[in-house]
């Protein structure tokens, strides 16, 4: 055997499944695909990448909660994480749904009347120094204090700032408790620790023409129910006190963490999640750009570690867990739900969501520059785009683009649109005609670790230079949460799109109003 042949042999993975993860894609979405000229226009004139939004989708998400809401009789509203995205134009539709805005900075919460939200529509929330404070307290908005110490500069800058209005404040707390199931307190840098809501009460209380205490809030890092509703317990024994004190709390704020579906297909899922495990283990070639196990690995035949991944097909999410997280019974309280409780005893309930507020709100496009093989053989698609225009921190996005191709008709001037990645089977080195090929998406920058995905994608065909690659369902966290002028590489630009009587028109993200069709 030959040295080229054995190398052959060890770099060609070893194929026996269909390997798709195929998206889940708004009709509204799919048709402006379909249409493809504009997409082609919009990326001709401003440039790849682009992230394309569709402000008029997102007041269904927020219909979705409210129906939670009303289906469980209770009162609630709906707060917006801006940090998920800075988009203008989802923030000013938004304005004129029955949606509230949290703002996680002094230039959110400027966006947010600029985009129209007044300070009885808006939290202040996270981290946060003293210029952002100083605004919150002079506007009225709530703020969730994320400690005692920034209590006492609240009230430090009241005094400043001649302010004569109490400031409305929930206490965010964190280090929750329970004796009754098995719960891991994981720890957390934000919040009030339940155990010093005590000393939160004496200030207070001390300050009681200062401070309105509306109620109390918390912010987990986690979609597991068990671990919400340990703290939605521990929250509603604190009303108990608060109110003994001659305080009156009357508003509970569960935070975010609502589950998105991305997938069309459970199965494709499960045997994509079980394909990547296989190939950790050595039974099948390798997935993964230099054999990243997404923090699983072999030991001794065995798989060790978890994989590290966000749920990409899910079933309950949404105003769906909300409902099954709302449904949870409490040992402590008479087996109680969390509905019948809030219901009961009048209190509000918030809710902060961020990625499910903007499901298939956004879609992210970038030119294909070229075609390359890496020095193993592996098929490389490079785009105008780096890992960061897409990603959200570290965290890998198993969810396969559409391509759309640029196929030379009527003497060249017509475009084709070819969905490519729908149900495809899967061979790392086979020839792009044969239906069957699998790429790495590369970015533009001259790092190696610059890898849009991680992951092998699995395509009908090979694309070539010029054809575009739509990644969708990207608005939530995913578009700009991490994006940077690395190499002075620019970072995508936005544009809204609006459809009115099946066709499609288009504006500067900046430039959206809600009333923008009598402009």
């Amino acid at each position: 055997m030959t040295l080229q042949k054995e190398l052959e042999i060890q770099t060609t993975p070893s194929i026996d499944k269909r390997l798709s993860l195929t998206p889940y894609v708004h009709e509204t979405i799919e048709r402006f695909i379909a249409e493809k000229e504009t997409l082609f226009q919009l990326t001709n004139a401003i440039g790849s990448p682009l992230n394309i939004l569709f402000p008029e989708l997102i007041g269904q998400n927020v219909d979705r909660f409210r129906q939670t809401f009303k289906e469980l009789n209770i009162m609630g509203k709906v707060f917006f994480a801006h940090k998920c995205n800075q988009s203008d134009s989802l923030v000013r539709r938004l304005s004129v749904e029955e949606a509230n805005l949290d703002v996680s900075s002094i230039n959110e919460l400027k966006h947010a009347f600029g985009a129209g939200f007044d300070a009885s529509r808006i939290e202040c929330t996270g981290p946060k120094n003293p210029e952002f404070l100083a605004l919150a307290i002079q506007q009225g908005v709530t703020i969730a204090v994320d400690s005692l110490a920034e209590l006492s500069i609240i009230l430090e800058l009241r005094g400043q700032l001649k302010v004569k209005k109490a400031t409305r404040v929930l206490l965010r707390l964190s280090g929750f408790e329970a004796t009754h199931s098995k719960f891991l307190n994981k720890g957390s840098r934000f919040g009030v620790p339940i155990k010093d809501a005590g000393t939160a009460f004496d200030i207070i209380e001390t300050n009681r023409k200062s401070l309105d205490l509306l109620g109390f809030s918390f912010h987990l890092d986690t979609v597991s129910v068990l671990e919400r509703a340990v703290a939605i317990e521990n929250c509603f024994e604190l009303f108990d006190e608060a109110i003994a004190r001659d305080l009156e709390p009357r508003v509970l704020n569960i935070g975010g963490g609502y589950k998105v579906n991305y997938l069309k297909d459970e199965n494709e899922w499960n045997a994509y999640v079980s394909a990547l495990k296989e190939a950790v283990l050595g039974t099948r070639g390798s997935m993964t750009w230099h054999n990243n196990g997404f923090g699983m690995s072999p030991d001794k035949g065995k798989l060790k570690g978890n994989f590290n991944s966000y749920s990409y097909f899910d079933t309950q999410t949404g105003g769906d867990f909300l409902n099954e997280l709302l449904n949870q019974k409490f040992p402590n309280l008479g087996d109680a739900t969390a509905a019948s409780i809030l219901r009961d005893n009048m209190i509000e309930l918030w809710i902060e969501p961020g990625r499910s507020l903007l499901e298939q709100c956004g879609i992210t496009v970038a030119r294909v520059n070229s075609i390359r093989k890496s020095s193993r053989g592996e098929n490389i698609v490079c785009l105008n785009m780096k890992r960061q225009d897409i990603s959200f921190l570290d965290q890998e996005i198993f969810v396969d683009p559409i391509i759309v191709s640029r196929s030379e008709r009527d003497g060249g001037q017509k475009l084709e649109a070819n969905i490519l990645n729908r149900g495809n089977t899967a061979s790392a080195n086979a020839e792009p005609d044969n239906g069957n090929v699998g790429v790495y998406f590369a970015g533009n920058l001259c790092l190696e670790s610059d890898l849009v995905y991680r992951h092998m994608t699995y395509l009908q065909k090979m694309p070539e230079p010029g054809d575009l690659v739509v990644f969708p369902n990207s608005a939530g966290y995913f578009m700009d949460f991490s994006a940077s002028t690395s190499i002075m590489q620019p970072v995508a630009q936005k544009v809204a799109v609006m459809e009115r009587e099946g066709r499609f028109t288009w504006m500067l993200d900046g430039q959206y109003v809600p009333f923008w069709d009598l402009l």
